[in-house]
């Protein structure tokens, strides 16, 4: 007569169930590594941080606006009246639309992205056409080494805060983190 079939020592035989792991059954193998998160699962970090940094672009359009109207009060006659004027105005679109697009951000709405988007892109070009500006009037003075000192490593220095926000307004995860999620539908025994 022959034996059965031995198990490799050490090693036991398994034991199925007829039911799918969900329901207790013991879960299936597969002799791989366990699955990683799905890669639409994002945290919103991005556009937390998108939002922080319009906050900050908005701060400082807030500022610029209320340093416009006191150049505005203080010599109404001058010849700066209109410059400090459209600066006064585009500070004050840049703060509108920056602080509009932070608290969008933060209530998770898409609205507040195309905000920030606007708002960051205008302060880009609020920053640029300044240090052109800057550069203009050292040439026209001849006194470009005061000037120039000042224009331009502070304008590349905040040309860094806008240019991060709109990258990061513009990032496919700030766009995944604001659409809506979808509950799913209540389960209802008897139904």
């Amino acid at each position: 007569m022959t034996q059965p079939p031995q198990p490799y020592p050490g090693m036991e035989p398994q034991q199925y169930s007829p039911l799918p792991p969900a329901y207790g059954g013991q879960p299936a193998h597969s002799g791989q590594f366990p699955a990683q998160p799905p890669p639409t699962a994002y945290f919103g970090a991005t556009a937390i941080a998108a939002a922080t940094l319009a906050s900050v672009i908005g701060l400082v359009g807030t500022i610029g606006f209320v340093v416009a109207v006191i150049r505005m009060v203080g010599h109404p006659s001058s010849g700066r009246l209109l410059s400090s004027g459209i600066a006064g105005v585009v500070d004050l679109a840049i703060a509108a639309l920056t602080v509009a697009g932070a608290i969008g951000l933060f209530r998770r709405s898409p609205a507040g992205r195309i905000c920030v988007l606007a708002g960051g892109g205008l302060a880009v070009l609020d920053i640029v056409v300044f240090m052109i500006v800057g550069l203009g009037s050292s040439f026209v003075r001849r006194s470009a080494p005061p000037t120039l000192q000042m224009t331009f490593p502070s304008g590349f220095l905040w040309l860094i805060v806008p240019v991060a926000a709109l990258v990061l307004a513009a990032h496919r995860a700030t766009g995944a983190w604001l659409l809506r999620k979808t509950r799913p539908a209540p389960y209802h025994p008897g139904w």
